[in-house]
């Protein structure tokens, strides 16, 4: 949620459109605040395996999932998640080639094991997923009430086998007197025998499968600005942080190096007119830490770039930076205008002492009658 609000805001202000929780697509036929945004293309993405950064299918299994099924539909997104669990994934083979074959060679293959089912089954393509489809089946075609229908699910759950008994008695008894053979009642009982001990409710999957639609539609349509802000968000995730550059640059979107003059704290967006190019945020420098960095940027927000690493030193107290942070920040080459890793590791303790004189006589009033600091500057120079 969090990456979802700061993709919003990076496109608001960037493209001036207002996404919000309420109006991201997710669904063909939803229509956002940009009607030229097709939410077809979120489909496209998943189906082309592009899930990095995904909520909930960006994993490998899922991944492959994805790509096997090639979702068109947003309860395909939804049934994908309630099936990819232990038990309901030996389904998951027969729902693509059910799903498949209805999508694309517009036929219906499934067979029910009674008309009934195909009002409570269809949208699954006849598999058993969800908790309602049981509570459905055991009050339409029993005469359970929806109440004391979920308690097959609670007793197959539980492995309770007294009530599981009881339960099917009950409801191959309230199936035959509504005409149904007993062959019938007992493939029926089979099924949600089994799937009640796994069945996820949709209700809930559908909350997920939303956000997963939502941050794919964003990606999709928005890939620069939703990478950056999911680089933002996992700044400090080392691992996370090179999946998502490995996939901004499948997406053909360029990741600049930290720079002391052009970084925030958080990755950001910079334009050219060769194209967009996200420039690594100073947060995500490892063991550099945000109160030594923050010192570095609230000065260059107060008084501009630094023109030189003297410039640098000057305005800014690298005793209270840190050598440790400073040291990280080099050898992720925020520095490297002003010299290379190595000339700047090598000449660290002598630009930290250096800067500590200059602010140290600076905080004491060290100043010549016109203005000027006493004595020649011998400034500081890396080799």
């Amino acid at each position: 949620l969090t990456v979802l609000r700061l993709a919003a805001r990076l496109i608001e202000e960037r493209h001036g459109v207002h996404y919000t929780m309420d109006n991201i697509p997710y669904d063909e036929g939803h229509v956002g605040p940009d009607p030229e945004k097709d939410p077809r293309a979120l489909f496209d993405m998943l189906g082309r395996g592009q899930v990095a950064g995904v909520f909930q299918v960006e994993g490998a299994g899922m991944r492959r999932l994805m790509l096997e099924m090639k979702p068109r539909r947003f309860d395909h997104i939804i049934a994908a998640i309630s099936l990819y669990r232990p038990g309901p994934m030996e389904n998951i083979p027969e729902y693509i080639r059910r799903m498949h074959a209805a999508i694309y060679e517009h036929e219906d293959i499934v067979e029910y094991h009674t008309p009934e089912l195909k009002p409570i089954l269809q949208d699954t393509y006849g598999i058993l997923v969800y908790q309602e489809q049981i509570i459905r089946i055991a009050a339409e075609l029993a005469g359970y009430e929806p109440g004391d229908a979920d308690m097959i699910r609670k007793a197959v759950s539980k492995k309770k086998k007294d009530l599981m008994d009881q339960h099917r008695k009950k409801f191959t008894r309230g199936a035959m007197d509504r005409g149904f053979t007993r062959d019938v009642c007992d493939a029926i009982w089979k099924d949600i025998e089994f799937f009640a001990r796994y069945g996820f409710n949709k209700s809930h999957a559908s909350d997920y499968a939303k956000v997963t639609g939502q941050t794919a539609f964003l990606k999709a349509h928005y890939p620069v600005e939703y990478m950056t802000a999911l680089l933002s968000v996992e700044r400090h995730n080392t691992d996370k942080i090179r999946r998502y550059f490995a996939e901004a640059k499948s997406l053909n979107i360029a990741i600049a190096p930290p720079d002391v003059n052009r970084s925030r704290i958080d990755f950001a967006i910079e334009d050219s007119p060769n194209g967009s190019t996200i420039r690594f945020g100073l947060g995500a420098i490892k063991n550099a830490g945000e109160g030594a960095i923050q010192l570095i940027l609230d000065e260059r927000q107060a008084n501009g770039p630094f023109a030189s690493l003297q410039d640098l030193c000057e305005r800014v107290d690298l005793r209270r930076v840190g050598k440790r942070a400073l040291e990280y920040m080099i050898k992720a080459r925020a520095l490297l205008e002003w010299g290379t890793t190595a000339q700047l590791l090598d000449g660290l303790e002598r630009i930290i002492s250096y800067s500590g004189r200059e602010n140290e006589a600076a905080a004491s009033g060290q100043m010549s009658l016109f203005g000027g600091e006493m004595g020649a500057k011998a400034g500081v120079q890396v080799e």
